[in-house]
């Protein structure tokens, strides 16, 4: 069974030995925008969330839940909860990653700590990971730095929080706490947390507004048989007194590469969600520091098995097509923006940037801000669909670019997933820019199925990896179609509109 606690919805789903999800539940998370660049979530709403697709999806399974081996938890990752530790009650919203309000505080930083957050953590000192939003609450919510010296107070990204609830028990005096804990793919991704001794930076938590320790979770691997406890049933009454084993938690872009069946060294996966994340798996050793890209933790099964991944994060892809739905109110559905951009055979020279909330890789501008470019009257609503859609190729080829320059090695295949690998029209394009076969799995639903797979690999339901892998199920195959001049040509036309984009402050 697995949990998937993404930032547009909640997922839970039960997953069968060959693979297959026989059971589904799907809500969707509320966002809040209280000022510009700010995005955040109610906790309680995640939780809700959580607690009634989990219910749906066992009770539509029809099958004895004692056969349910165990639980596997994913994630979006870099969102900060904060919460009471005696009460359990959330203290502040849920701190989006797509959130920008401490832009100017990461600006801020001097130049040798920048290289010191990079060495330790992998990740490239951004508004966007979890260390900023943490200080922005120390210093904005009344009475929380007192409760965190107290004790009071704990930190956790949404899997932390989650996982806290799942195992808490709960009558009407009193409370159990539950586990406090995390995994080291999330800890990765606070900017907090040093991947190769494996433990909080210090100096780090001194920086960003002098985090104590102890309100922070346990770091434990990803597989764990004992370390996450148990689904308790006061957390979720349909089990009927059967307390299934938590034995997985993966950040959501780990556990898509998971699902992918990515396991060995250069195998690349691309998610094209509310923002598309692209992740090569790296192989056992940390990989060489790197400007543009992000070194991150793929999963582990002790601090003596770890795996690492290089990551190119792209901060909005699928949320501008919900922009031109909810925003500009230019269309109904996301199949009527690509009805719209199939009317055309190119974009006539249009490009539109997605810098909603600044660039991040390769570029790492958080200044950039969104535009139209190339437009003339000839331009309709067509060339604004198919510019939207083909900006979330063209940055997606700009990771996969970044990563080929880091590595030395041409990336000839892709794995692709999310909700934009449905789309046929994408998937071509996607062909066609990158120059690589793009293989697009029979369930696009990877993301909840690597968190299962993890689970039930550690739970024993899978002997191996390699099994795990032959459950992957080919859907679709893209090849590119064009030559190698028009591809080239496209493109520049594409970093010409990213270079307007940039450092953008009026």
């Amino acid at each position: 069974m697995a949990i998937d606690a993404g930032t547009t919805g909640t997922r839970s789903a039960v997953v069968d030995r060959d693979g297959r999800i026989v059971s589904f539940a799907y809500r969707t998370n509320k966002k809040y925008f209280p000022a510009p660049g700010w995005v955040e979530q109610d906790p309680m709403d995640i939780w809700q969330n959580v607690r009634s697709t989990l219910k749906e999806a066992t009770e539509n399974c029809k099958i004895d839940l004692r056969e349910i081996a165990s639980a596997g938890i994913t994630n979006q990752r870099e969102t900060l909860v904060v919460w009471d530790r005696l009460t359990g009650r959330p203290l502040y919203n849920a701190i989006v990653w797509q959130d920008k309000r401490t832009s100017s505080r990461i600006r801020a930083i001097d130049e040798d700590f920048v290289d010191i957050i990079m060495k330790s953590t992998g990740l490239r000192p951004d508004a966007y990971f979890s260390a900023s939003k943490i200080q922005w609450l120390l210093e904005n919510v009344e009475g929380l730095r007192s409760r965190m010296l107290n004790g009071e107070a704990a930190f956790g990204t949404v899997d932390s929080w989650i996982i806290w609830n799942l195992t808490s028990r709960r009558d009407t005096a009193t409370l159990e706490k539950g586990k406090f804990v995390t995994d080291h793919s999330n800890a990765s991704r606070t900017m907090l947390y040093d991947i190769s001794r494996l433990r909080w930076n210090p100096d780090l938590l001194d920086l960003f507004g002098g985090i104590a320790e102890s309100s922070l979770p346990e770091v434990i691997s990803s597989g764990s048989m004992d370390g996450y406890g148990y689904i308790s049933d006061n957390a979720a009454t349909m089990f009927g007194g059967y307390e299934i084993p938590i034995t997985s938690d993966l950040g959501d872009q780990q556990s898509a590469l998971f699902g992918q069946g990515c396991f060995e060294p250069g195998d690349v996966k691309a998610t094209y969600g509310t923002g598309t994340f692209v992740l090569a798996n790296a192989g056992t050793e940390i990989p060489k520091s790197s400007r543009s890209l992000l070194r991150t933790i793929f999963y582990s099964l002790s601090d003596d098995e770890m795996n690492y991944a290089l990551e190119g994060s792209i901060l909005a892809s699928g949320s501008a097509l919900r922009w031109l739905q909810n925003g500009l109110r230019l269309f109904r559905s996301e199949r009527e923006i690509e009805e719209a951009a199939t009317r055309l055979k190119s974009n006539e020279g249009v490009y539109f940037v997605p810098a909603f909330s600044g660039l991040g890789s390769p570029y790492w501008d958080q200044d950039a801000r969104g535009l139209f470019i190339g437009l003339t009257e000839r331009a309709t609503s067509d060339h604004i669909a198919r510019s939207v859609l083909e900006s979330e190729v063209y940055m997606t080829t700009d990771v996969i670019r970044a990563m080929e320059e880091e590595t030395g090695k041409r990336i000839t295949k892709i794995r692709c997933d999310g909700g934009g690998s449905k789309s046929d029209f994408l998937m071509q394009f996607q062909a066609d820019i990158s120059g690589a076969e793009v293989n697009v799995p029979e369930i696009t639903e990877t993301t909840v199925l690597g968190t299962a797979y993890l689970s039930g690999f550690v739970s024993g339901l899978w002997e191996s990896r390699q099994e795990i892998r032959e459950l992957w199920r080919l859907g679709k195959i893209y090849r590119p179609t064009i030559s190698s001049e028009e591809r080239e040509l496209k493109y520049m036309g594409w970093k010409e509109a990213v270079r307007r984009s940039m450092a953008w402050r009026p």
